[in-house]
């Protein structure tokens, strides 16, 4: 009986010691390997957590900010070592954002909430961590605000500004950034206000004005 306990005893004591020293491991490489937990330099706060495959990452990793210790304000599925799909969160704990990550830039599709709900704010694309598609803008209520194309990281296309009750306000044109080619600007019941032309960003040829639906003046540029 003495015997059992002081086996039971052994236990009680190593086995916390035993699971500590698996954690923050390295493998023969020198590599970061199984399940480790990193805290802020100087302190007992947790910076990341996650479990490493030879020096890569894999599965789930979560990443605090420093002083936040509730929630994590990111998390990263780890798909492959390049790949993962990526939230980030508030210091309550709501979305801010989700995507893919691909070596360590935006890929894809991009989603982002409006503040303090899960009401989708935002799509954008991605490509190389630079924008590039069609970047959508949502009103609270879920009516569309805005729809502009990107190349590049730069407006590049068609843009459309909407009002609140979906009728277009703006409907401009793009190159590399600079406005550029046919412009339109209307009111709230759809009637035109003005209409021209950009040359890269500066008003080039015959400008028209509108009150009431009708030609009001001209000027060119």
């Amino acid at each position: 009986m003495f015997k059992h306990k002081l086996n039971c005893l052994f236990l009680v004591i190593c086995l916390p010691l035993f699971a500590q020293q698996k954690i923050n491991q390295t493998d023969e490489q020198g590599q970061r390997h199984g399940e480790w937990r990193v805290n802020f330099e100087g302190t007992n706060q947790l910076k990341f957590e996650g479990t490493f495959q030879h020096g890569k990452e894999t599965g789930k990793f979560k990443f605090y900010k420093k002083g936040f210790q509730e929630h994590p304000t990111a998390v990263m599925e780890f798909q492959d070592a390049a790949t993962a799909q990526a939230t980030y969160y508030t210091q309550e704990g709501k979305p801010i954002s989700q995507g893919t990550m691909k070596n360590k830039q935006r890929e894809g599709t991009w989603v982002y909430f409006h503040h303090k709900s899960e009401d989708t704010m935002m799509i954008e694309e991605y490509s190389g961590g630079e924008l590039n598609g069609v970047q959508i803008t949502y009103f609270p209520d879920g009516t569309t605000a805005e729809k502009t194309e990107y190349r590049h990281g730069k407006k590049h296309g068609e843009s459309l500004i909407y009002g609140k009750n979906g009728q277009v306000l703006q409907h401009l044109n793009y190159k590399n950034g600079a406005l550029h080619g046919p412009a339109s600007y209307y009111n709230a019941a759809g009637e035109k206000l003005i209409e021209g032309e950009y040359h890269e960003d500066r008003k080039t040829g015959n400008w028209r004005y509108f009150k009431e639906g009708n030609l009001e003046k001209k000027k060119e540029h």
